[in-house]
């Protein structure tokens, strides 16, 4: 049982599934657009070198 569920009388919180589901699109599609942009602007990632201090 999670904090919130504790914290809260039975029924009272959004529905169970609905939230992650919802999170996990918008994650999806952020990541997507990065893509683009990565593609679009011809910028890709590679390895970072470490910081030396």
């Amino acid at each position: 049982m999670t904090a919130y569920a504790a914290s809260s009388p039975a029924g009272a919180g959004p529905p169970r599934g609905k939230t992650r589901a919802q999170a996990l699109l918008r994650l999806a599609r952020h990541r997507i657009s990065v893509l683009f942009a990565m593609l679009r602007d011809g910028t890709f990632c590679g390895p970072r070198s470490p910081r030396l201090a």
